[in-house]
């Protein structure tokens, strides 16, 4: 028997053991809303299922949207922010730009310093650093505001 949203956001409530209520204020929606989804009057807005999404991460869109799948997220298929995603392994021979790599490397160490393009002569701008992002080799980082 196919689920409905209806019957996915109170499966997410009886698994989180919250009230209507409770869920709705977790979620940020209008109870009144919630208790029309959950009687059948409205269908979720999308508004509403990527708030639900946002404040459960851990909950598969796939999931919640189509009933397609497991209620809950593989742990290496979270929502997480991520900056850098690994892109699959690339056709050197179908994609343009593969060796552009090679072509743009850094000079080794026993080759002369290029000249420098900045001449006293230009004016120097005073600047402050204002945020430092350290980004890890998992893909995700971290700002470090001053």
């Amino acid at each position: 028997m196919a689920t409905t949203e209806s019957d996915r956001l109170q499966r997410i409530m009886a698994e989180e053991e919250m009230t209507a209520r409770q869920f709705a204020e977790e979620v940020g929606i209008q109870a009144g809303t919630l208790s029309n989804i959950i009687k059948g009057r409205n269908k979720p807005s999308l508004d509403v299922l990527q708030k639900v999404l946002n404040r459960f991460r851990t909950i598969s869109s796939d999931w919640l949207i189509l009933g397609v799948g497991a209620m809950y997220r593989q742990k290496n298929d979270s929502q997480q922010p991520v900056l850098f995603d690994i892109p699959p392994e690339v056709d050197s021979e179908s994609t343009p730009y593969a060796d552009l790599s090679s072509e743009y490397s850094a000079p080794s160490v026993n080759e002369k310093p290029r000249k420098s393009v900045f001449t006293p002569a230009e004016k120097t701008i005073e600047r402050k650093v204002k945020k430092v992002v350290v980004f890890f080799d998992d893909g995700t980082f971290q700002e470090i505001a001053r």
